[in-house]
This record gives C-alpha cells, structure tokens and sequence, in this order.
C-alpha cells in the first residue's frame, strides 16, 4: 500500500480531531502521524487554545485606540456645536430684545414743540409754576428729562421712544399740567450743585424749545381749581 500524502491526512485532521471520523480512517490517520512529524505538529496546533499573534494584538489596540479617539473627538464636536447653538440662540435673543427695548421702551426722541400745546401758564401760592401741556398729534409721551445749561436755561423735554404709541394718548404727560419749582432748585443748585440759577424755563430742547418763564416775568396767579389739583400734594 502505498504512503497517503500529508495534504490528503491534513484534509482529514479536523475530523480526527474532533472524533467524526470512521475506525478506518482513525487508524489510517494515526499510523500517519507515526511517521509524520510535520502532520504531529499541525494535529498539536489544533488541540492548543487559539491566540492571537503579538502583531494581531497590537493592531488591535492600536485600532482600539483609534476608535475611542474618534468618539473623544466627536464627543467634543457635539458639545462644541451644542455649546455655539446655544450661544447663538441667546445672542439672538439678547438682540431681539435690545431691539424692542430701543425701538419700543427706550426713551431717546424728544418730541417736537410744533405738537405740543401749551396754555394756562401761572404760579401757585407756594411758588411753584404750572402749566398745561397737551400733545396734538396723540401719541402717549414716556417721560420729561431735566436739564440746565451754563447760561441758566433750565428745559423740560417730553420724550418718547421711537416707535411711537397711542396708547393712553390722552392721559399722563401727553395730556396735563406740568410744574416746575425754581426756587427750589436754584437753592439745591446753590448749596449742592455747580451753582448756576435758573434765569429762564423752556419746554423742548436748545435747538427746539418754546419760552414758559425768564426772570423778571410776572406770571397770573393760578386758578382755583389749578391749586386745588396740587394741595393734595403739599
């Protein structure tokens, strides 16, 4: 009989190694082996536990390693994006609202004297100076700001904001009578300002005012029902 080759007794260790073969192919495969150390060592190869080479391990870890750098890195670009998202978010807010605020609560246009309507310019009995102001062109006014410039010129402004609006138009400082204490303020000026006194009243501005008292001007006495408005205050 002649010798059975090594690649047809290779072919048949996997069923020899796990017992799936006949009795006849058992003992053909182990009087093989008797001779055949190269067969021996393939048959050892398949009984040790499978391993990994060095190289294989390393690449894996080095892939490994890749990997989780990759997550690190897309971890980071999502909490960068979210991080700019909302930064973005909160600038557009912040401008939105700045935006309502100066065009809708922020006080910075002074209204024109051409509509506004001044009349029953007096003095009350404690000194002060009233007078009735009405806007005719009906938008609602904000606020007044004071000012006093080096020459004495005291001004009273209406202001608004610049989207104008009808609300309430005839009520508050749109509509009513505006009071001014000089001596007051000239003496407040005197023992806690720069000093100037007040030597003339206008409503408006430097550039847009109109003239509601100067020194040396004798104005009427106010009318009963103009002092029995203000003595609740006193």
């Amino acid at each position: 009989m002649s010798r059975i080759s090594c690649e047809i007794i290779q072919d048949l260790l996997p069923l020899y190694h796990d017992d799936v073969c006949s009795a006849d192919t058992k003992k053909l495969v182990e009087e093989h082996l008797a001779d055949c150390p190269a067969c021996r060592e393939v048959l050892s190869h398949m009984s040790s536990p499978m391993s990994l080479g060095a190289q294989t391990m390393e690449q894996n870890k080095d892939e490994g390693a890749g990997l989780r750098q990759v997550a690190a890195q897309w971890s980071r670009t999502k909490w960068i994006s979210f991080t700019k998202g909302l930064l973005i978010s909160c600038l557009a807010v912040g401008l939105l609202f700045l935006a309502y605020v100066g065009l809708f609560e922020w006080n910075i246009t002074s209204v024109p004297t051409r509509v506004m309507q001044v009349s029953d310019i007096s003095q009350l009995k404690d000194g002060r100076i009233a007078y009735h102001v009405k806007m005719t062109d009906g938008y609602h006014v904000n606020q007044a700001s004071y000012d006093t410039d080096e020459e004495g010129n005291f001004y009273v402004t209406p202001k608004r904001p610049i989207i104008k609006s009808k609300k309430f138009a005839d009520m508050g400082l749109s509509n009513m009578y505006y009071t001014n204490n000089i001596k007051e303020r000239n003496d407040y000026e005197k023992s806690f300002g720069d000093g100037v006194q007040i030597k003339a009243l206008y409503l408006g501005t430097p550039d847009d005012r109109v003239l509601i008292w100067e020194q040396g001007m004798e104005l009427p006495p106010a009318s009963e029902s103009v002092e029995m408005q203000f003595s609740s205050g006193e």
